[in-house]
């Protein structure tokens, strides 16, 4: 850990715990790619800060002010870096001094006209996700701006817990494409509302994934026959497909195979059902 001045008066004890507990959270993290630091406060600035520090050649991030206090800023870091697989330290605010004052960060446009790029980012970060992915500048200034932006989308990506799974992926692929299957129970999983817009007033389309009793997941479309009163809601001659009911399908053909978030689908087509049932 990087030998410091301190304007805070901490104990020698104190300093060697704190690095004890940087170095604990370091293990399995690497700096291969460059890592957070703490930028320590000084008499004119009193705050700790977080930084995302890069290879050379490429300008240091800031992140946030974390607090006044060394002890709790260095908690404080170790808590928003839980899911980062990158190594933390501390550095001297001489190293980010050339850094300061920069205006490139400002945002001279949308709701946000005025605010640094990383205020923007502690409060809205789909806003900072969208600059830097679907934003299109035409001003030098402004590119500078979207590439402080991808620069923050690497760090979301760092911090942001992975994703976990919903469902579970022991669904497989049912009979093969062409085929036709008759008297299928499934379970009704979700049922969405569409309205067809290639037809003429309200026609509402249900978009359904089903599961049966082995855990195979199905998609369909079960297509409007009555025009509805309001774009929200079904004809009173649908077949209503409610989500937690059981339905018999007395034919359908396997129209396709495809997987989603890693579970295998066997979408339908040509269904009828059971009208019993309804």
């Amino acid at each position: 850990m990087a030998t410091v001045n301190l304007y805070e008066r901490i104990s020698p004890e104190t300093i060697r715990q704190l690095q004890e507990q940087v170095a604990r959270f370091n293990e399995n993290r690497n700096a291969r790619n460059g890592y957070y630091a703490i930028s320590i406060a000084t008499p004119y600035r009193k705050y700790y800060g977080l930084w995302r520090v890069f290879p050379e050649g490429h300008p240091p991030v800031f992140l946030r002010t974390l607090s006044n206090q060394f002890t709790e800023a260095v908690q404080k870091a170790i808590d928003l870096l839980e899911y980062s697989k990158v190594a933390l330290t501390w550095l001297d605010n001489s190293f980010f001094m050339p850094y300061y004052g920069n205006t490139y960060d400002i945002l001279s446009f949308g709701k946000y006209h005025g605010k640094h790029l990383a205020e923007v980012y502690y409060v809205d970060p789909n806003y900072v996700l969208w600059l830097a992915n679907k934003f299109d500048p035409e001003k030098k200034q402004l590119k500078q701006l979207v590439e402080l932006a991808k620069d923050f989308a690497l760090i979301h990506s760092e911090l942001t817990p992975p994703r976990k799974r919903v469902y579970s992926s022991s669904s497989r692929f049912v009979a093969k494409v062409g085929e036709k299957l008759e008297h299928l129970s499934v379970k009704i999983v979700t049922a969405r509302l569409q309205v067809n817009t290639y037809k003429p007033d309200f026609y509402i389309d249900q978009f359904v994934t089903a599961i049966d009793q082995a855990n195979c997941r199905y998609s369909f479309v079960v297509k409007a026959t009555h025009r509805s009163q309001t774009p929200k809601a079904l004809s009173c001659y649908s077949l209503k497909m409610t989500p937690g009911k059981t339905v018999t399908i007395l034919s359908c053909k396997v129209l396709e195979h495809y997987e989603s978030h890693g579970i295998q689908y066997t979408r339908l087509g040509y269904l009828k059902f059971d009208p019993k049932e309804f």
